[in-house]
């Protein structure tokens, strides 16, 4: 489940003392980013550093903190806890998890090495010596880690440590590990004993979510988001909001689940993670509304920007594969293909969200899939000027035709063995990043009785209705993939009649352009159905190898071939919408788009290549510009 329970800031209120330590961690005491000593820093001891340090993280001064404690460790280097600070600044403040579990493991080190193994008696040994288990606890998890994870936390009860983070850090690595019963019980307990309300009730609304009661799972987000709000300026009412709208959007909640996203990003901590943007830009996405969707990540990414000690692991491929989607179905291809390989590049830590990596995996290569193979059938539309340019084309579309498939097939795998066809298929999981409105695209080709087995099932099982149009949209495209066009025909038209508008917008433009396939190009049915695409999306037509008819009005009297080999279907038998106009003046052509009724605005393009003037035409038409 993509919900995110953010990590709580941890103030070390434990007394400082001066310690010895070896010195082949030389690496660890120098500050990364370089000095900003104050000139009397000099004449401080490490005692005096590492107090004034533990200040400025609690006036949320970072920077200037983890300085104090770089110089604290040169003047002390087997300094236990000036390591086991610099450990949670890198865990809560930069998001380098790696480098916090370094600092953490030389922290705890020293420290046995200090006052002898565990168990302790002195109190504020007890005290340290659980906030270093804490750590341990929730860096292993940060780092994926979820069985160390609860071993630390096993190793945290077995010397009688309690603290209120307890429960709930508990309840989240079990449902990491895939043991939901143990989970809700374990955060049901805390919340009969002291646990912290926030992490807790968040918690424990997922897994009921994850076990199908929705409902409750609604009234518990609404419990955790009025104590988040009652801690004023300490809350994070954004994890609630967050969370309550992907239960929203499961049970096709639209409406709902736009407000708590918009909310949630609206607030103060609404950027502390991407879920929340990531979240509104893909609905906003299965509208269509591509502005909307750009200027969600636009803002996101503004609001991280005033945390410049964060290193953007926990985000980056995320925010790469939405911006991929966007700049694809916006007919932007060359953008979208270079963020989506981003995406598969980036390295993503999956602790704090419900995501797996199988998860994100299976949605950048689908993702991938459906970008090249659109990149390839746009390219079937465009005109080439010499037998070179159509080689260098041809040899293009091979090699995106190639790795698309590739990529299709390395998705199946992961769909079908590492996720065993299960959750996933089951639109709008909220675990998975998947493109539901075209997930039919890929996996059309499996074989079709286990496909048909599989959907009727999942269809019957699913007591969602909005749910069965994509079902039958993925039944269809199978179909069609086989030449069973009647068959297809049938499911797609009903899939057309019955979408939501603007909610189901980018399945219904999918089955469109099925449809539209099927239809003879002449016809009025064909145009009616080209329109009807065109109007939802300006890009999609030549994306999928398809024409807009339009009249062609020409001065200088061109052939309607010129246009041939581009993503305009000329028929001037009858009045149309759309009206191409040719005017050649002082050596120039002038092509001209308009619409009859104003559905979009006029288009003119001129130069002293006709070829070149048809192809920048093209360009700028079917492009969603934004």
């Amino acid at each position: 489940m993509k919900r995110h329970v953010y990590l709580f800031i941890f103030l070390v209120c434990c007394t400082c003392f001066a310690q010895r330590s070896y010195c082949d961690y030389g690496d660890l005491l120098s500050d990364p980013l370089g000095p900003a000593i104050e000139e009397d820093d000099s004449q401080k001891t490490p005692e005096e550093l590492l107090l004034e340090a533990q200040v400025l993280l609690q006036d949320e001064r970072p920077l200037d903190a983890r300085t104090k404690l770089y110089q604290a460790l040169k003047k002390d280097p087997e300094n236990s806890e000036a390591h086991s600070l610099l450990a949670g600044y890198y865990l809560v403040h930069v998001g380098h998890f790696r480098l916090a579990l370094k600092h953490l493991k030389r922290a705890m080190q020293l420290f046995e090495k200090q006052n002898g193994p565990p168990p302790y008696e002195a109190l504020d040994l007890k005290s340290r010596h659980a906030h270093n288990l804490n750590l341990l606890s929730q860096i292993r998890l940060n780092l994926d880690n979820y069985q160390g994870a609860l071993d630390a936390l096993d190793e945290f009860a077995s010397y009688d440590y309690y603290l209120s983070w307890y429960p709930g850090s508990r309840a989240w690595i079990l449902m990491k590990l895939g043991r939901i019963k143990e989970a809700i019980v374990e955060a049901q307990k805390g919340l009969l004993m002291d646990a912290e309300p926030g992490r807790t009730l968040n918690i424990l609304g997922i897994l009921y979510s994850m076990s199908g009661e929705r409902e409750v799972s609604l009234a518990v987000f609404k419990k955790a988001l009025a104590y988040e709000y009652s801690l004023g300026k300490f809350g994070q009412p954004a994890t609630p909001l967050n969370n309550s709208g992907e239960v929203y959007r499961e049970i096709f909640s639209e409406r709902d689940a736009e407000k708590s996203w918009m909310k949630a990003t609206s607030l103060p901590d609404g950027c502390e993670h991407v879920l929340p943007a990531l979240n509104l830009a893909t609905v906003q996405l299965e509208q269509l509304k591509f502005r909307d969707a750009s200027r969600t990540m636009d803002n996101f990414e503004s609001c991280v920007a005033q945390y410049p000690l964060r290193n953007g692991e926990e985000h980056r491929a995320l925010v790469h594969l939405i911006r991929g989607r966007i700049a694809i179905q916006s007919g932007d291809h060359e953008e979208g293909i270079s963020h989506l390989e981003e995406a598969f590049k980036r390295r993503q830590w999956f602790g704090k969200i419900g995501t797996s990596e199988d998860d994100l995996k299976a949605a950048v290569l689908s993702s991938l899939a459906l970008a090249l193979k659109r990149a390839s059938e746009r390219l079937e539309l465009v005109h080439t000027q010499s037998w070179i340019d159509w080689f260098t084309l041809v040899e293009r579309r091979i090699t995106l035709r190639i790795r698309s498939w590739w990529f299709a097939r390395r998705a199946k795998q992961v769909l079908l063995e590492d996720l065993h066809f299960g959750e996933d298929l089951y639109v709008r999981n909220t675990d998975s990043m998947l493109e539901y409105p075209a997930l039919g695209t890929i996996l059309k080709d499996i074989p079709l009785q286990i496909l048909e087995e599989r959907l009727h099932l999942e269809d019957k099982e699913d007591d969602r209705p909005e749910a069965s149009l994509y079902y039958t949209a993925y039944l269809a495209e199978a179909y069609l993939y086989r030449g069973k066009a009647q068959k297809a025909l049938e499911l797609l038209d009903k899939v057309i009649r019955e979408t939501r508008h603007p909610y189901d917008n980018a399945l219904q433009l999918h089955a469109l352009l099925l449809r539209l396939s099927l239809a003879d190009p002449t016809s009025d049915l064909y145009r009616q159905l080209a329109y009807a695409a065109f109007q939802l999306s300006r890009a999609a037509l030549p994306d999928y190898g398809l024409k807009l008819p339009v009249n062609l009005s020409s001065s200088g009297d061109i052939e309607a071939s010129l246009f041939s080999e581009s993503p305009f279907l000329i028929d001037n038998r009858s009045e149309v919408e759309f009206i191409i106009s040719h005017s050649f003046v002082e050596n120039l052509h002038s092509i001209r788009f308009t619409s009859r009724s104003g559905l979009i605005s006029n288009i003119t393009v001129q130069g002293a290549d006709l070829d070149a003037v048809i192809s920048q035409l093209a360009d700028q038409v079917f492009h969603q510009s934004f």
